[in-house]
Formats: C-alpha cells, structure tokens, sequence
C-alpha cells in the first residue's frame, strides 16, 4: 500500500509485487486497483553495488520502519529499446515488507542519476 499514491498513478494505492520469471534482476510492480497499470522495477544494488539510501526519520515513520532487515529498496526501469533500459537512482521505492507498506522517496542530491543507463547484455530477457 502506497499511502501517497505514486507520481503518475495517482488512482493506485495498492500494488502486487511480482518477480519476473527466468530473470534475477526485474520485479513488476502491478496495480491491485487498475490491472493494466504497472512499473518495472530493479533492485538497484545488484548492479550498483555502491549505491546507498539513507531515510529520513519522518519516511521512516511513515513507513513504520523498525529495522533495517524489512526494507526492501527498488528503482524503476524505463525501457527505450529493447537493448537499452535506464533507471531512475534518484527516486527509490521503498517497501517495508513486514507492514506492506511503499514510498517513493527524492534524493536530491542524486538527481543527475534519474536515466542512468543500465548494463545490458544479449542474454537479457524483458
């Protein structure tokens, strides 16, 4: 459940996540409320392991953040070609699964990294 709904979807609220099957790197965030509405996401560490997130203590009460182990942290893929993905490092989505709840979050000072193109390879499947 995204509180705030997301920029763009602001008729949804509710989501389904979804692994993308035969591939390690995507996830489809689905729209409970409008079936045909969806994102493509990443986690983003798998191929910038030097990426960090830092929350503020008011997103983390929103999102009712204990501890560091019940967040999962994603950044949404734009697909340009079929070779050719970007994804948007300076606004994260960040879901706490034990609660179930997701925020997309604005690092400000991140924002030259909002189409950093992603690594990609011919065995790569979308």
């Amino acid at each position: 459940v995204f509180k705030k709904a997301l920029p763009g979807l602001e008729n949804s609220k509710r989501f389904i996540l979804h692994l993308l099957e035969g591939n390690p790197f995507f996830y489809f965030l689905q729209s409970a409320d409008e079936q045909e509405v969806g994102l493509i996401l990443l986690d983003p560490f798998l191929l910038f392991p030097d990426y960090s997130v830092e929350l503020s203590t008011a997103e983390r009460d929103e999102l009712e953040i204990d501890k560091r182990e019940e967040v999962l942290v994603f950044t949404t893929v734009t697909v340009l070609e079929r070779k050719r993905m970007t994804t948007n490092l300076a606004a994260p989505i960040i879901i706490n699964i034990n609660k179930r709840l997701g925020k997309q979050i604005i690092i400000p000072e991140r924002v030259e990294e909002m189409r950093t193109p992603l690594p990609v390879h011919e065995n790569v499947n979308l």
